[in-house]
Formats: structure tokens, C-alpha cells, sequence
């Protein structure tokens, strides 16, 4: 009777999930397939798609599958679990076959990307991607110190830093050069029903209140901060495969130092922090009128102060220690607060309280480098163009870790390093072990 009652309810059990499967068709594996082609600009080359790189990343599990494209552009992932995916595409053409086809001289490889966040079910139809290349720049950001080091036994957020490097074969000037931070939504649980938003979870910028331009997520960026660098054009020179650094705080982290408050802060261990005391720069925002400013911004009257042109509610010039945050470099002559100002798209009504982002052309963007939480499931939807960034960029230690990711070395000519530039930073950055503002570390 027993054994009976065993069989009747495996039967049952097995009949149940049988039900549940086709009921619930999501729950099936399913085939996706992709097909790639070049922008219009560089399609006109004639360039072949064959092998470019497809990875498909499952945001909920993070699960990771690698495809290549065959000769016409198309490739086919089988038994994928539906869900959300970030799909990342990158194809390197040789510098030799970049010359013959555009028939002008190319010294680097050109690396063409393209990216998209997705959901994917068995009514996906056949996704397109368009590659396109960015601008290869001649500065670039080489190290970003987010993570910070340990809360209870380091400096916290107090040490970070940003490493900028001159990738060129001549002597440039760091005078007017920008550094900036980019909005996007923060977290992982967006309604993709709303206008307001993209598939991707992240901000549908057409949608903003007052924007009247289709390409409004495309061709922009848009800024919560903006500093740039003093001088009168040629005051700070910085010589071919050299750096400068910008600190948060220029100062020495591993000793103890009074903060604006007047409080002696000292750190556990200082072999978890760094010297900042000899950055090139430093950003200060105490002297900006109407901050209220943290006590551990401190301004080191030794170190020179980066220009604060915008902001939209910091109180200091902090990265999010998740990696939760994208940075990018420019240079522009015109005034940045002339440039349209757009309200998140969610905002519906603007107020004298509303925070307005600066909307910045890619078409000037020298550099930039998006970061992600180092955990897959946690990481929140892409801010930066592909153009721009293609992937991301993570300190495998996770926040206060004493971390940082630095840039990958290309070759070296002549005793200069020339640094990996294919505008996507899961190719172009590591993770380094620690951090380090001596400007003499490379991967």
C-alpha cells in the first residue's frame, strides 16, 4: 500500500511539473539569435563582421555564454534561460586592414563595439547590433581608485583617486581638462513599463521634460559633476606616457590628520591606504558657496584645487564605492553652464529644488570608464554610450577593499607604454590588488 501510495504521488509530481512547464513558457530554454552590422560610416569601408565577439551576460544568475559571428554577421546562442541579458560585441580590425580599407594611415588597431540590455523570452525576435568606434584620445584615465579602503580599519572613501595618462607621443597640457561624472539610475529594480525608462532599466533621456531630440540617449551624456583642471593653456605639461594624479583629499592617509572639525582622525592600518600628500591635484569643494561642506573634505594648500563648474548636490567629490558610477574625460572652450540642462525622466514638474544634469555631446568626449559592482546580480543598468564604453570595468575585492582598476599596457615603444584604448573597459582595465598614486604601476 505504501509502495503504492509512493508511485501515485511521484506520478503525480511529475505530472505537475509536466503542467507547470507548459503553462509557464518562460521557464523553457530557448535560442536566441543575433545579427551584426557596421554604422553607416563605416559600413561604406566595406568591413567584414566575421568573428566579431558576442558575450551574453544573464543579469540574474551571472551566467556568461560567448559566441562568434559568421561571415554575414549572425550567431545563435541555444538553450538559454530567458531573463534580463546585457549583451556586449566587440570586433578589432587590424591597423594593416584598417589602412586599405579607409586608405588613410593607421598606426593602432580599431576595435568597433556595440552593447544592449535586453530581456529575452521566446518572442525575442532576431536582435541587431551596430558596431561603432569611438574616438581613440590621447589622454586617457589609466587608474580609478573607487573602492576606498576598509571601513573600520582604513580611510573609508577618503583616499580615493583618479590616475589620467598621457597615451600620446608628445608632450600635452592638462590645463582645461575635465573630469566628469555621469547620472544614470542606481539600482536594479526599475519599471520597464514606464516611458520613463529604458529596456535596459535605465533612463529613457527622450522622455526628460523640455528634450526635444531623438538621439537624446545616444549622442549625450548627462552630468551630475563637473571639475576641470586650472591654467593658461600650457602651465601643466605632462610628458608623453606619464600621468597625473587627482586626489579626493591630497593628503597622507596613513598618518593621522585633523579634520575640519577639529577631530584627530588616525587609521588602524595604514598599509590598507595611500599617500596622497604629492597628488598633482586635489578637489575642494569647502570653497563653493552655499556647501556645507563634510568634515573630511580637506584642502591641502599645497596641492592645487581642480575648478568646481558644476554640481548638482555633492557635498564632496566622492565615487560611489560600489562602482555604481561612470567617468569621463573632455575638453571644451565653450561655458559649461551654457548647455541645456535636463531633469531625470521621472520628474514630471520642475521646481527651484529640482536637480538638473548638464547634457554633455559624446561628440567631445575625450575619454570614459564605466564601473560595476562586483557582484553580477548587483549591478545596475549601463550609463555610457558604447561609443564611449562598450562594457565596464570592477576591483574584484568589491568596496573598501583597497582596490583599484587600472588600465591594461597595449606595447611599448622606445621604453613608452601605450595603453589598451578599445573603448571598452572589460577588455582595457584589471583590477589592481592595491592601489597605488605612484604613477609607476601598469598591468
Amino acid at each position: 500500500m505504501k509502495k503504492k501510495q509512493l508511485l501515485s504521488t511521484l506520478f503525480l509530481s511529475i505530472a505537475m511539473l509536466t503542467a507547470c512547464k507548459k503553462d509557464n513558457p518562460e521557464a523553457e530554454a530557448i535560442s536566441i539569435s543575433f545579427h551584426v552590422k557596421f554604422d553607416e560610416q563605416a559600413a561604406a569601408l566595406g568591413l567584414s563582421p566575421a568573428n566579431t565577439e558576442i558575450t551574453i551576460t544573464n543579469q540574474t544568475n551571472g551566467l556568461s555564454n560567448k559566441g562568434k559571428t559568421d561571415a554575414s554577421g549572425n550567431v545563435k546562442f541555444e538553450s538559454i534561460t530567458p531573463g534580463n541579458y546585457s549583451v556586449v560585441s566587440s570586433l578589432t580590425i587590424s591597423a594593416a586592414d584598417y589602412s586599405i580599407a579607409s586608405g588613410s594611415l593607421t598606426q593602432e588597431d580599431v576595435v568597433f563595439n556595440a552593447n544592449l540590455n535586453q530581456f529575452l523570452n521566446k518572442a525575442t525576435g532576431n536582435l541587431e547590433l551596430v558596431l561603432k568606434t569611438g574616438r581613440l584620445g590621447d589622454w586617457l584615465l589609466k587608474q580609478i581608485y573607487y573602492g576606498g579602503s576598509h571601513n573600520i580599519n582604513g580611510a573609508v572613501f577618503r583616499d580615493q583617486f583618479i590616475e589620467i595618462y598621457n597615451n600620446s607621443n608628445a608632450v600635452m597640457y592638462a590645463d582645461s581638462l575635465y573630469i566628469g561624472l555621469v547620472a544614470g539610475v542606481a539600482n536594479t529594480n526599475s519599471d520597464v513599463s514606464k516611458s520613463w525608462f529604458l529596456p535596459s532599466g535605465q533612463y529613457n533621456w527622450t522622455d526628460a521634460l523640455n528634450m526635444n531630440n531623438a538621439k537624446a540617449n545616444t549622442d549625450y551624456v548627462y552630468l551630475t559633476t563637473a571639475v576641470r583642471i586650472p591654467g593658461n593653456g600650457k602651465q601643466y605639461p605632462v610628458q608623453p606616457g606619464t600621468s597625473i594624479i587627482i586626489a579626493q583629499n591630497a593628503i597622507n592617509h596613513k598618518v593621522p590628520y585633523t579634520d575640519n572639525a577639529g577631530k584627530a582622525i588616525s587609521v588602524k592600518n595604514p598599509e590598507l591606504t595611500v599617500d596622497l600628500s604629492k597628488a598633482d591635484f586635489e578637489v575642494y569643494y569647502g570653497d563653493q558657496p552655499g556647501i556645507n561642506r563634510l568634515s573630511s573634505d580637506i584642502d591641502n594648500p599645497l596641492v592645487p584645487n581642480l575648478e568646481v563648474i558644476y554640481r548638482v548636490s555633492d557635498r564632496d567629490f566622492i565615487l560611489d564605492n560600489n562602482g555604481r558610477e561612470a567617468v569621463v574625460l573632455f575638453k571644451t572652450t565653450a561655458n559649461l553652464n551654457s548647455y541645456p540642462k535636463f531633469p531625470t525622466p521621472n520628474v514630471k514638474t520642475i521646481t527651484g529644488a529640482t536637480s538638473q544634469y548638464i547634457q554633455m555631446p559624446t561628440s567631445i568626449l575625450i575619454d570614459g570608464a564605466e564601473m560595476a559592482y562586483t557582484l553580477e546580480t548587483k549591478r545596475v543598468p549601463h550609463r555610457l554610450p558604447a561609443t564611449i564604453d562598450a562594457g565596464f570595468t570592477f576591483s574584484t575585492g568589491g568596496p573598501y577593499s583597497s582596490q583599484s582598476v587600472i588600465r591594461k599596457t597595449s606595447k611599448t615603444v622606445n621604453g613608452r607604454r601605450i595603453l589598451k584604448d578599445s573603448n571598452n573597459s572589460s577588455l582595457d582595465f584589471e583590477s589592481l590588488t592595491k592601489a597605488d598614486p605612484s604613477k609607476a604601476a601598469f598591468k
